[in-house]
């Protein structure tokens, strides 16, 4: 298996710590690593083999879950035989949410120019349309 194309775009402030946002070409997907192998600040990925909009989305996806792991609003269904992030569930009050959509404002306000630009520049993905 092949490793996955990233590059870094830079470091941000997501509540009261900052993250590092990779974009990873050969993927749609996203990842919250909160303990990173290089010891650094959480990395949080987002796969640009997609549409804009759908990158977007991936990366408000995993914006909000390592917010709401934050806020300690997750919870593990158990018992479960599947062990995937499909058991998790997220209780949280307005107030929480509230906090939650302000410090991801707070963190767009600054990566999504970068984002966008990198978007730009890696994406390989095609439209078939």
């Amino acid at each position: 298996m092949r490793k996955p194309l990233k590059r870094e775009v830079g470091t941000y402030r997501l509540g009261f710590r900052n993250v590092r946002l990779f974009v990873e070409y050969d993927s749609p997907n996203g990842s919250v690593d909160f303990i990173p192998d290089d010891g650094g600040t959480a990395i949080v990925t987002v796969g640009i083999d997609s549409p804009l909009s759908e990158a977007i989305s991936v990366l408000l996806h995993e914006l909000y879950e390592s917010i709401l792991i934050d806020l300690n609003t997750r919870y593990k269904k158990m018992p479960s035989f599947s062990s995937e992030s499909s058991d998790f569930i997220f209780i949280m009050t307005h107030n929480q949410l509230g906090e939650a959509h302000e410090r991801i404002g707070i963190f767009l306000t600054d990566a999504l120019p970068d984002f966008m630009k990198a978007y730009d520049k890696f994406s390989t993905y095609k439209d078939s349309l």
